[in-house]
């Protein structure tokens, strides 16, 4: 029996392999801390740290990074070094 589009989109999905990611949360750090930390564990430019601290104030949490898990932990780490709340999903 072959499957309608309606029922293959409901299947459940969790045999998939998610790709692990880092979430930053909203705090009361001051922007520009954010802002270096984020630079300093990511390497990204001052413009991309900007854009995922505003997504984090605005919507709570924004994703930092996807990727290997031993990677997301390294930036993480640094992170935390001025205790900014993540989490890696």
């Amino acid at each position: 029996m072959q499957k309608t589009i309606s029922e293959t989109d409901s299947e459940d999905t969790t045999g998939l392999k998610e790709i692990p990611k880092l979430i930053l949360f909203n705090s009361s750090h001051i922007w520009d801390d954010v802002i270096i930390q984020l630079i300093k564990a990511t390497g990204y430019d001052v413009m991309h740290c900007e854009q995922i601290a505003l997504i984090a104030h605005t919507k709570g949490k924004a994703v930092v990074k996807s990727g290997e898990f031993s990677e997301l932990k390294r930036i993480e780490n640094v992170l935390k070094e001025i205790n900014l709340i993540t989490v890696i999903e």
